[in-house]
């Protein structure tokens, strides 16, 4: 078992938090991204190349990054603000992995055993390679703990099946998540944990019942 962290501090959480103020559009959306270092605009540019629609498989990269040093920090962007699935748009940032997924544990791991999927994973991720899935339940709870200092207590919080859970902060015209689940960019290698914006009506399982804050 192992979990892999971004650590991600006070400074990613306010910035993820700073686009839940702005008007869900393109523009706004992309000039933060901008501020932020997510994004940069080449000389002669109009703008900056932002991969809108590209989700998981296929997220928008920031920083250093390059395909020998393996995956880095990036956004998970769903389509553009100002398209055809601008209002099922979404901009998450993966904070944490880890494996194996949920149900897939063994009862006693093998002191050789690993993850052949590590190497896909540059050095932005600090490997944990004993942790437990409590320790996975801690980070979760430390970028909670994180977001309510800037947010307060959240909204709602509902539980799922295969350990997933969420927390979300409604704000104007946008809904703010801290959301444990399944992920879909190593197709069901690791399980993750996401900090995600998206407009009010496309938040993940909106006509789930919320739990109270403890479950």
């Amino acid at each position: 078992m192992s979990l892999k962290s971004l650590r991600g501090g006070s400074d990613e959480v306010r910035r993820m938090v700073a686009l839940s103020d702005l008007p869900w559009e393109r523009a706004a959306l992309e000039d933060a991204f901008v501020a932020h270092n997510w994004a940069v605009v080449e000389a002669g540019a109009a703008g900056p190349a932002v991969e809108w629609g590209s989700g998981g498989a296929a997220p928008h990269f920031f920083g250093e990054d390059s395909s020998d040093d393996g995956c880095g920090r990036r956004l998970e962007l769903g389509g553009a603000p100002d398209g055809p699935a601008g209002g099922a748009g979404f901009v998450q940032l993966p904070c944490a992995l880890f494996w194996p997924a949920f149900g897939e544990e063994p009862e006693d791991a093998e002191p050789d055993e690993s993850d052949d999927l590590d190497a896909d994973y540059g050095p932005d991720w600090e490997r944990f390679p004993a942790a437990t899935r409590a320790d996975f339940h801690r980070e979760y709870d430390r970028i909670g703990a994180l977001l309510r200092a800037e947010l307060g207590e959240p909204d709602e919080s509902f539980g799922g099946e295969m350990d997933e859970h969420r927390e979300v902060w409604y704000c104007t015209g946008v809904q703010l998540e801290l959301h444990r689940t399944d992920d879909l960019n190593s197709y069901s290698h690791y399980d993750v944990i996401l900090v995600r914006i998206a407009p009010l009506r496309s938040g993940i399982g909106a006509d789930e019942s919320p739990t109270d804050a403890g479950a």
